[in-house]
């Protein structure tokens, strides 16, 4: 029998003091977990980028992993990336197997949710959100790249970021590094590549998918560009360097 207490999920979405935007906080029994699962103070993702018709949060037949967000710089191992396994069991939503690639001191327990309160909640914050289906293009495909990290690694790439802006509702930006994400010990040479990526009309679970088979089956570094590095680097990989950085 399954000892963890019931607790309950808050998703509340605010002003940025100073900034005109709005951020995502995630509260279990009231406690901020970004809060607790950084070593910094940083302001929390903006809500369309967990919240919903294909939110991440929301669980599936199978367990997965889920990045609540990430540090200022995108260098998980430098401002950090906090992730959590997200699973149903019966009448029960799940979140454990927390991790933060930059936060060694990162101690949070497992939580039980009542599924009924947790899936109203996400229902009720999503609902407030301004969706787009390239917005929900971009969530299908970064849960999937999260889970999958083999396809990306396929090609000595590693995942980055998913963007999408209010200013271009039918694009979504892949980022991604080469060889892998940068580490601050090391000297070895990488680039950072973005895919600007033009989401057509339709079903966008059956685009997102088309979006994985095709990073499954071609490079992506051939359809997308250089966008951070240095020139050393790039030369040291056998790529040109972009004159407009």
């Amino acid at each position: 029998m399954d000892e963890t207490p019931t607790s309950r999920l808050e998703l509340r979405i605010g002003g940025v003091p100073g900034r005109d935007r709005t951020e995502l906080r995630l509260l279990v029994d009231g406690s901020d977990l970004l809060a607790a699962g950084f070593d910094h103070q940083l302001t929390g993702p903006g809500p369309g980028a967990l919240l919903g018709a294909y939110s991440p949060l929301l669980p599936g037949p199978e367990p997965r992993e889920v990045r609540l967000h990430r540090g200022g710089c995108g260098e998980e191992t430098c401002c950090g990336a906090l992730y959590v396994t997200v699973r149903r069991e019966g009448g029960a939503v799940r979140w454990e197997g927390w991790r933060n690639p930059g936060f060694a001191g990162l101690d949070l327990p497992a939580y039980r949710f009542d599924a009924g309160q947790y899936l109203a909640e996400a229902e009720r914050a999503g609902a407030a959100v301004e969706d787009s289906p390239a917005r929900s293009v971009g969530r299908l495909l970064e849960a999937e790249l999260v889970r999958r990290p083999e396809l990306l690694a396929a090609w000595e790439c590693e995942f980055q970021a998913m963007w999408t802006t209010r200013a271009e509702l039918d694009r979504i930006d892949l980022l991604f590094y080469h060889p892998s994400v940068p580490d601050d010990r090391s000297d070895l040479p990488y680039l950072q590549f973005i895919a600007e990526l033009t989401v057509p009309p339709g079903d966008p679970e059956a685009l997102a998918a088309e979006l994985v088979e095709r990073i499954a089956a071609t490079d992506p570094r051939t359809w997308a560009r250089v966008c951070g590095g240095n020139v050393r680097y790039a030369e040291l990989l056998g790529y040109p360097w972009p004159e407009d950085l």
